[in-house]
Formats: structure tokens, sequence, C-alpha cells
């Protein structure tokens, strides 16, 4: 391996690696991606539980509707 080649490793490994290896590891790639992560599994949780919430006194849709009465609109003719 050259000289030059080595060093552009070094480079990108301590680009990727330089936080946590100084001890600051949520500033690491790893760390980043853990978080986005964690914020992206919050939120889906968050909007489930919005969602039961919004429908927690409704009944179920009855064998073959696809939506329940309650989501249907009624128009006058």
């Amino acid at each position: 391996m050259r000289g030059v080649n080595f060093w552009v490793i070094v480079f990108f490994a301590l680009i990727n690696n330089g936080c946590s290896l100084l001890g600051h590891g949520e500033g690491s790639v790893g760390g980043v991606a853990r978080s986005m992560e964690f914020k992206t599994e919050v939120a889906e949780a968050i909007e489930m539980q919005r969602a039961q919430q919004l429908n927690a006194g409704n009944p179920p849709p009855k064998h073959g509707e696809l939506f329940s009465l309650v989501f249907q609109l009624n128009t006058m003719a």
C-alpha cells in the first residue's frame, strides 16, 4: 500500500470515528445514525398512539366494509 492511499484511509477513518475515539460518541457517525433511528421510532410511536386515541370510541368496520360508518360522509342531494 502506498503512502498516499494509507493517509486517505486514515483521513476517512478519523472523519467517521474521530469523535468516538476522542470520547464524544454522540458526534460520531454511528451516534448520529442511532439518534436518527431513535427519533424516527419515537415519532412513529406518537403517531400510532394518536391514531389509537382517535379511534378508541369508534366501532370496527363491519364485515365487507372498508371504512367504518363514522368516516362516511352523508351528503344531501
